[in-house]
């Protein structure tokens, strides 16, 4: 007799595979945008007495708290994408330079 083996089946949870979001925005960015805020509102603002810097604390963090929960809405891993692509060159020679020891500069017209 023939034995029939069944499929595998592994559960991955949720929580591992879901990003890490703060209020809806990116963590890293979020704690940020406090620590930003924080400086602002507080030796500038609360411990000074202007109402300015407190006004503008607020409006800072309520605008930016929406930008960067728009932007986690659209990819949540935005930055970490926007970071790694700083780093690529604007151009790609056409030739690998593994071994090369001359590498050619593209010309510019």
């Amino acid at each position: 007799m023939r034995e029939e083996r069944a499929l595998r089946i592994i559960l991955i949870h949720r929580s591992l595979t879901r990003p890490q979001l703060m209020m809806g925005c990116e963590r890293t960015l979020f704690l940020m945008l406090c620590m930003v805020v924080t400086l602002l509102a507080g030796p500038g603002g609360i411990m000074v007495g202007n109402l300015v810097n407190i006004i503008a604390a607020g409006a800072l963090f309520f605008g930016g708290r929406a930008l960067l929960a728009h932007m986690a809405k659209t990819d949540p891993q935005m930055s970490d994408i926007f970071r790694r692509s700083a780093q690529y060159g604007r151009e790609y020679l056409a030739s690998g330079t593994v071994g090369c020891k001359v590498v050619l500069k593209p010309r510019r017209w």
